[in-house]
């Protein structure tokens, strides 16, 4: 089968416009149509989008979906999008061909590997058993002379001739599964970190999210590294809880940004600054707003600051009102109005 490629175009900035009244609402669990679509993209998904995703409010996570998929369109101008047709061509495919092991085909061994990396070259099949597998050694010669023996498991062994050949040279790479059980459920036996190049191996921070990076042009994935250093504006956030007589709270928030996520504007030779607007709601259990607060920001630093802070990080803690027992939900939006981002949250807070 010949591997279907295509370009990936990556946005880099990606505002999320969101309703600045957004009502509290009670947190709540996933959707049924939100369910499946958290659950299909498991492979592309990065841990950040995950995280965004999950503390998002209802309301706001088609916004989010639709986002998803436009910044994995290879070509934004039309009206197809090819990336996300192959990506669940792919699952259907491997629902076809993995069956066995007790569980849908996309979610065994094997779809994983075809989903993210389409299919292989050569597939060398060994449904009966056979000698021992080498995954370094040419599967050709490997399968010739007696190939079924007692007591030795089945096995399957997929070439790619030219995997991330768009980045570097043609990187010829083999994966080994097993069936170790009997049971038709195939487990990839090969040490991704072994035979994938560099920082596209499994054990990164990548992992697996951006396994389909090989399918990007050079200067693709140079955008794509950016767009997950800025693109995906974002905020840590924690719920100190411990009483502060002087501002009569009992829990505070604290919300953190790293500066090399915020976008700035230069004023001057040596200074950037930026706006920040943050709105924050606290809801009781019958979505009632029992407190909330605006404030705004301004950022003002200079060259030197934003260089020698590079892993450093905008901080803000704000003490909330005295709140009695009970479960409540904390609507949370920030603006930077410099630089066109946003961001809101709708997370749970027990007392």
């Amino acid at each position: 089968m010949n591997q279907k490629t295509f370009s990936v175009s990556i946005i880099l900035f990606v505002s999320f416009v969101l309703t600045s009244c957004a009502p509290i609402k009670k947190s709540a669990e996933l959707s049924p149509d939100m369910e499946e679509f958290y659950s299909k993209v498991r492979y592309i998904m990065t841990q950040e989008e995950s995280k965004i995703f999950l503390e998002l409010p209802p309301s706001a996570r088609d916004e989010f979906v639709e986002k998803f998929w436009g910044r994995r369109d290879p070509t934004p101008e039309t009206e197809r999008n090819e990336f996300k047709e192959v990506y669940f061509q792919r699952i259907e495919q491997a629902n076809r061909l993995f069956r066995g092991g007790g569980k849908p085909g996309w979610l065994s061994e094997r779809g994983r590997i075809y989903i993210l990396f389409g299919p292989p070259d050569e597939r060398q099949t060994n449904p009966m058993g056979g000698r021992p597998i080498d995954a370094y050694v040419d599967p050709k010669t490997m399968l010739q002379g007696k190939r079924v023996q007692a007591s030795e498991k089945p096995t399957e062994i997929w070439v790619y001739y030219n995997l991330f050949s768009s980045m570097q040279k043609p990187h010829m790479v083999r994966l080994v599964f097993v069936d170790s059980h009997g049971t038709g459920n195939y487990e990839l036996t090969t040490n991704l970190d072994k035979v994938l190049p560099g920082t596209m191996g499994v054990e990164t921070e990548f992992r697996p999210n951006l396994a389909l990076t090989h399918e990007l042009h050079k200067e693709e994935s140079k955008r794509a590294t950016r767009f997950l250093q800025r693109a995906i504006f974002d905020f840590s956030w924690e719920f100190i809880k411990e009483e502060d007589k002087e501002n009569q709270s009992n829990v505070r928030l604290r919300i953190s940004i790293p500066y090399k996520k915020i976008i700035f504007t230069k004023r001057g030779e040596k200074r950037y600054v930026t706006d920040f607007e943050l709105e924050v709601k606290v809801g009781n259990a019958n979505e009632e707003v029992v407190w909330e607060t605006q404030k705004e920001y301004n950022l003002n630093f200079s060259l030197n600051f934003l260089e020698e802070n590079k892993e450093g990080e905008w901080e803000e803690v704000i003490p909330f009102s005295w709140l009695d027992k009970g479960k409540y939900s904390v609507y949370i939006q920030l603006k930077n109005q410099s630089g066109d981002q946003e961001r809101e949250k709708l997370l749970p807070l027990k007392m």
